[in-house]
């Protein structure tokens, strides 16, 4: 199954190296979260082809290029800090571009807080970038919702939710995976899981994304 679709996004990929909903033109979340799905893919051993996977890397490092005018800045920002995440998975990190974002939003009290989930992973581990994973760090404590057993957190990007297909359960998810791999002891981790379980509706999540 997971060859068939392989197969069938290589036929689906534009000129440009993303990917659109069905044959028309790219969406920038969609490509981002395409090449996400293939590099996990790779990970888990499938064959994914080269000449596929080098145009999806292409379109990722000039996301911004990709992004139509009329998307605001925290939209922008965030789709720049998922290409970066899994460019980072693709062994294709840029701490500096990440580092860049921070700055540009503000600081990190002011870039959403999905968008600190898929910058993390590439700060973490970067000696030049510590400043920022301490801010971090005490920025995701100080928004964590928790209740005696569970946590969550509350994100959103207002008017551009739409756009990058957001909800409150994905951004748990992001920031549960940011953290395990930033501060793999975090208490907060176990509340973040049994939050996630305990959003499900009849065994299962709101949507794909979730």
């Amino acid at each position: 199954s997971v060859e068939e679709d392989l197969k069938r996004l290589k036929t689906r990929q534009s000129w440009n190296g993303g990917w659109g909903f069905w044959w028309g033109e790219d969406w920038p979340y969609l490509s981002i979260h395409v090449a996400h799905a293939l590099t996990r893919a790779k990970e888990k051993g499938f064959t994914v082809d080269p000449s596929m996977m080098s145009r999806a890397q292409s379109y990722l490092r000039s996301i911004e290029s990709h992004i139509p005018a009329y998307y605001g800045p925290e939209a922008r920002r965030s789709l720049v800090s998922y290409a970066l995440y899994v460019r980072k998975r693709m062994n294709d990190a840029d701490p500096i571009k990440a580092r860049q974002i921070i700055k540009e939003a503000g600081g990190v009290d002011k870039t959403p807080l999905e968008s600190i989930g898929w910058l993390l992973p590439t700060l973490s581990g970067n000696p030049e970038s510590q400043t920022e994973v301490l801010a971090i760090r005490k920025h995701l404590s100080n928004r964590v919702t928790e209740t005696a057993g569970a946590a969550h957190f509350v994100t959103s990007y207002g008017e551009g939710d739409y756009l990058l297909l957001h909800s409150d359960r994905r951004a748990d998810g992001i920031l549960l995976e940011s953290i395990i791999q930033d501060d793999p002891k975090n208490d907060v981790i176990p509340k973040l899981v049994t939050g996630l379980l305990g959003h499900r509706k009849a065994g299962r999540w709101y949507n794909t994304q979730e």
